[in-house]
């Protein structure tokens, strides 16, 4: 019994030690809110979304889209700047329709790879033209 007793005392002591301690705190997960999800949709469909939402910026400014792509760069010697594009094509692959990110970590994939892009979009103005971008952009799975 006195084993017993001082078996029950040992694991209090233990528990409670344990409850003191300070665990580290577990990764946070991403569950941010998608306004727009563009990965369900069919080429056709996505190219006619991401049309729309170029051409109509004020409606989607400031939501979550999500998309997939080829994800393509470009630079402008002139101002030594890269810029990063994701871009899809329709159904028949005769049309495409792309889209400027930025990506929140810098950590941009190899050129002419397919992509998955969570970002909030948003657009630019150079010469009197609205340019879309998804800002605070990550990659996806």
């Amino acid at each position: 019994m006195r084993k017993f007793l001082l078996a029950i005392c040992a694991a209090s002591l233990l528990l409670t030690g344990c409850a003191e301690e300070k665990k580290p705190a577990p990764e946070k997960i991403l569950t941010e809110a998608v306004d727009v999800d563009l990965t369900k949709l069919s080429a056709t469909m996505v190219y006619s979304a991401v049309f729309d939402i170029v051409e109509n910026p004020a409606e989607y400014r400031g939501k979550t889209i999500k998309f997939r792509g080829k994800y393509f760069v470009a630079h402008d010697p002139a101002k030594d700047e890269y810029h990063h594009s994701c871009v899809i094509w329709d159904e028949t692959a005769c049309c495409m329709q792309g889209m400027e990110f930025e990506l929140a970590d810098g950590a941009y994939p190899k050129n002419e790879s397919e992509i998955t892009l969570i970002g909030k979009f948003d657009t630019y103005t150079i010469q009197k033209i609205d340019n879309p971008i998804l800002r605070k952009a990550r990659l996806a799975d």
